[in-house]
């Protein structure tokens, strides 16, 4: 089957999303899919075709408005052998394909990530196109719980499934040159002093500023150093220049330079007000670090407070306070433990291998017309 691969999340863009993506498309090839990637992105020739390993990539670039892109876009399409159609999220995809998938007459497959349902929802303009999608959509797949059910509860006739981010643990260990580099900027930075990563695109969901706010009425703010890694707003920027916070701030990394300062963290913290899986999340857990995060998206689904890290209520800095208050007076040998527990769950439940799969059955069994499931839901 050869699947149109829609996206605006792609190498060489930074940032999770591009992560996810590359990730899933790459490991679908590896089980044997032929998946052919259209990428909405300013990078790039306009619509030159790359062959890859299973596949194809083309970049499609805006130009004026979305009606002349899609226009255009459509008549490259429309030439292609194209069997399926999968939308990685993102405004354009999420915008052509259930007009390309009606006018292709091929099924296809919405995987929603956590910023698209949680942008689209509440922006009027947007709401209808995110209904559109989900509706024409054989199979929806979402990558927390909590996004399963509010599509259903929103949508009720929406074939929706759960299909969480995996991370490939394999190539994610660290080196004797990455470890002695964080045991000497620990000791440069941090010492006796418990160490708090945060990072990535620190947008506002993130909760950035709302931490920082609780944390300086918190009673363990003097023996907290928070390693932030990412972009922030000019705003909280500000906050974090002021001498209050004991605090290194560089800027945002790809993913394998960031490896060797998750090592310099005694913990990671995640405050978001609302959220889909983070990579972070996942990252942080296979290296063996507990995670300090809100109760909400795909840090519900996998921590269990004080068994594998600690959660507070989003947006609740007494919650919040709670929770950081806790762990700094956790022994150094019991935030190990949260560590060790939430690695173990990461390393049987969260692979990338287990994710693959799952998409690959999705596939196999939503967009294969003769499939005993399409049937019994067509019916």
């Amino acid at each position: 089957m050869s699947i149109l691969w829609l996206t605006e999340n792609y190498p060489p863009q930074r940032g999770g999303m591009a992560q996810s993506c590359d990730r899933i498309v790459d490991h679908l090839r590896k089980l044997g899919h032929t998946i052919n990637v259209l990428h909405f992105t300013d990078r790039g020739l306009p619509y030159q075709v790359t062959q890859q390993q299973n596949g194809w990539y083309a970049a499609a670039p805006f130009e004026d408005s979305e009606a002349h892109t899609l226009n255009v876009t459509w008549e490259f399409v429309r030439q292609k052998p194209i069997a399926a159609i999968v939308c990685f999220g993102g405004y354009l995809p999420m915008l052509a394909a259930p007009v390309f998938s009606k006018w292709l007459s091929v099924p296809l497959l919405t995987l929603v990530r956590g910023n698209d349902f949680d942008a689209a929802v509440f922006t009027p303009r947007k709401r209808d196109m995110m209904r559109d999608v989900l509706e024409a959509s054989r199979v929806v797949s979402v990558v927390s719980k909590d996004k399963a059910e509010k599509i259903k509860t929103l949508y009720p006739h929406v074939n929706v499934h759960y299909v969480p981010n995996g991370i490939e643990i394999e190539s994610w260990n660290p080196t004797p040159s990455e470890m002695a580099f964080a045991k000497t900027w620990r000791k440069e930075n941090s010492e006796q002093k418990v160490c708090i990563g945060l990072f990535g695109q620190l947008k506002a969901k993130k909760g950035v500023r709302f931490l920082f706010d609780a944390l300086r009425q918190s009673e363990v703010l003097a023996r907290l150093h928070v390693l932030l890694i990412g972009e922030v707003t000019e705003e909280t920027g500000q906050l974090l220049a002021s001498d209050e916070f004991s605090i290194t701030a560089l800027p945002f990394l790809d993913r394998y330079e960031l490896l060797k300062y998750y090592l310099c963290c005694d913990g990671m913290t995640i405050p978001s007000f609302y959220d889909g899986m983070p990579n972070v999340l996942l990252e942080a857990g296979a290296l063996g670090i507990p995670v300090i995060a809100s109760n909400t998206g795909g840090m519900k689904d996998i921590i269990t407070n004080r068994q594998n890290g600690l959660v507070f209520t989003p947006g609740d800095a007494s919650s919040c306070r709670k929770s950081f208050f806790d762990f700094v007076n956790l022994s150094a040998d019991a935030r190990a433990a949260l560590g060790a527990q939430l690695q173990r769950v990461i390393q049987t439940q969260y692979t990338v291998q287990l994710e693959a799969k799952r998409y690959d059955e999705l596939l196999k069994t939503w967009l294969d017309s003769n499939h005993p499931a399409v049937r019994l839901h067509v019916q």
